[in-house]
């Protein structure tokens, strides 16, 4: 793992480990500290990386699409295709990318579903789905693959949240509790899961190859996905 990926991921647990010690109360500001602190990492000696403003313009349609098809099925509280959205941005652009591009579309959709102490939670989980996403690209994913992927990465994202909600809401803190917190997600997690995974299914090829068509076009993240 390189530095940049070890210092997004320590300077996010730290934040998760504040948020936790200062009280929820001070979600947003922690969020967007997490924020600033994810773009200084990523734009980390910006003049010799070799990012330009058309990596800037990808990063902002991948999250406008996955900020927007998350409002967009707002009604149906398991169908989010952000996830969908975000694993298809990671594979062309990297595993940096990934996590600055979850971060952003975690706190940008939440300016529409409400912000809360789970927000910095929501960032980290979407950022980590972005990591590991973006630690394929490049490679030859195979189309099951892609599909399994986003089905687990459906789980991965609703186990994280479950950490936040045993923390926050479960008292006290047992195997029997966190077995029942657990257990109680699982349709929720289950129903993303399959979502995800349909979408990768059927979508998922034809995506990429739009995504790679736009980055082999202008150029973009060799610095990063090399």
């Amino acid at each position: 793992m390189n530095r940049k990926l070890l210092v997004l991921l320590l300077s996010s647990v730290v934040i998760l480990v504040l948020l936790d010690a200062l009280g929820s109360k001070n979600y947003l500001l922690l969020s967007f500290v997490f924020l600033v602190v994810t773009m200084g990492v990523y734009f980390w000696k910006f003049e010799s990386s070799g990012k330009n403003s058309r990596e800037v313009v990808f990063i902002a349609i991948i999250c406008a699409l996955a900020v927007a098809g998350r409002i967009a099925l707002a009604a149906f509280s398991s169908l989010k295709p952000e996830i969908f959205i975000l694993i298809l941005g990671s594979l062309v652009s990297g595993p940096e990318t990934g996590f600055l591009m979850g971060n952003i579309i975690a706190l940008a959709s939440n300016m529409y579903f409400g912000q809360g102490a789970w927000t910095p939670w929501q960032m980290f989980a979407l950022g980590i789905l972005g990591i590991i996403s973006g630690l394929m690209a490049n490679k030859n994913v195979s189309r099951w693959l892609l599909v399994i992927w986003g089905f687990v990465s459906g789980f991965l994202y609703g186990w994280i949240m479950d950490i936040y909600f045993i923390l926050g809401y479960v008292k006290p803190i047992t195997p029997k509790s966190v077995t029942a917190a657990i257990v109680a997600s699982v349709p929720f997690d289950g129903t993303h899961a399959i979502f995800t995974a349909v979408l990768l299914l059927f979508l998922g090829t034809a995506w990429i190859k739009i995504f790679k068509r736009y980055k082999v076009k202008y150029d973009l993240f060799n610095q990063q996905v090399e």
